[in-house]
């Protein structure tokens, strides 16, 4: 009988702790941002951040962790502990290095998606002195002259590099690539005509292009953008099947209890659609994602990645 009274008192003090666990989030959250402070994918970490802690009524606390083309954050956010309060601010770069790298230190599944933010279109860009007016004019040259034509990236692997890989590999371009160690050095290059052309976002390039320093060919988006509307896009100048951008989104560790993954969708969903952070975006040229979810961001993260690794692999690219 003081066994049966035993075990009752126990299963009744496991309820009562259960019930009373916290709320999530009851303590500040940590979103990791695989890219140095400053750049684009940071300043739209912090909109985001700023927007979702103050829906959630927790702070949210950015930290840079730049490298290997962000495989580093993706890591420490890989091997944190899955309780909704270490989140990774991950951009298109993660669904390229499942491919680029022959090996991580992580698996590819051990961050999964929460929901899609942001997408940064990237522009086509060639020196003035180009005579190329239209995309489709610069790829008809390309084809006229192999190998001669010449454009510059942030480095192997990156956003900027893919988006002329992607060009190349649908075209059948040969095309060389000069990597920098950061778009702003392979920007100057362009303009000082080292390099012919560049497909870079447009956060960036719009200043110079605007200035007469670039000329604009075209957007890689979808869609026009709101920073540089005269622009045609890929589609419009003549590429039906070309389509890309810099994608942000908010994932977390595998194992993430599911309630929490799901309050952590339903507010960045309520922050994009957020009117003051839509404009804040918009300013830098970025353009918000609504209607996203987590089902919605895994669908999409694995057709990005079926799709870098068929380029990557026809292209031959390995990270150095």
């Amino acid at each position: 009988m003081k066994r049966l009274i035993v075990q009752v008192g126990v299963g009744a003090f496991v309820c009562v702790g259960a019930h009373a666990q916290p709320a999530y989030p009851d303590h500040p959250i940590r979103m990791v941002v695989g890219f140095a402070a400053g750049g684009s994918t940071d300043m739209v970490a912090r909109i985001v951040a700023n927007k979702v802690g103050m829906l959630l009524g927790q702070p949210i606390v950015v930290e840079n962790r730049a490298g290997a083309g962000g495989s580093i954050a993706t890591d420490a956010v890989a091997k944190s502990k899955a309780d909704g309060y270490t989140l990774l601010f991950g951009t298109s770069s993660h669904a390229i290095n499942a491919s680029l790298y022959k090996t991580l230190p992580y698996d590819s599944g051990a961050v999964v998606p929460v929901s899609i933010v942001a997408a940064v279109p990237m522009v086509l860009s060639v020196n003035p002195s180009v005579k190329a007016s239209t995309a489709k004019e610069l790829v008809d040259d390309i084809r006229k002259n192999p190998g001669k034509y010449s454009y510059g990236s942030a480095g192997k692997g990156s956003a900027l590099h893919m988006a002329v890989e992607l060009l190349k590999y649908q075209e059948h371009l040969d095309v060389v690539h000069a990597p920098y160690r950061g778009a702003s050095q392979a920007i100057q290059s362009v303009m000082s005509g080292d390099l012919q052309f560049i497909t870079d976002a447009v956060s960036t390039s719009a200043p110079m292009i605007k200035a007469g320093r670039l000329k604009a060919l075209a957007v890689t988006t979808g869609t026009r953008s709101s920073v540089l509307p005269n622009v045609p896009t890929m589609k419009e100048a003549g590429f039906p099947g070309y389509e890309t951008s810099i994608w942000n989104m908010v994932m977390v560790p595998r194992g993430t209890p599911a309630p929490a993954i799901e309050k952590l969708s339903v507010a960045l969903q309520q922050a994009v659609k957020d009117p003051e952070v839509r404009e804040r975006m918009e300013k830098i040229g970025v353009e918000p994602v609504v209607d996203s979810s987590p089902d919605k961001a895994a669908r999409f993260v694995q057709a990005e990645t079926r799709r870098w690794a068929e380029v990557i692999k026809a292209g031959n690219i390995q990270a150095d």
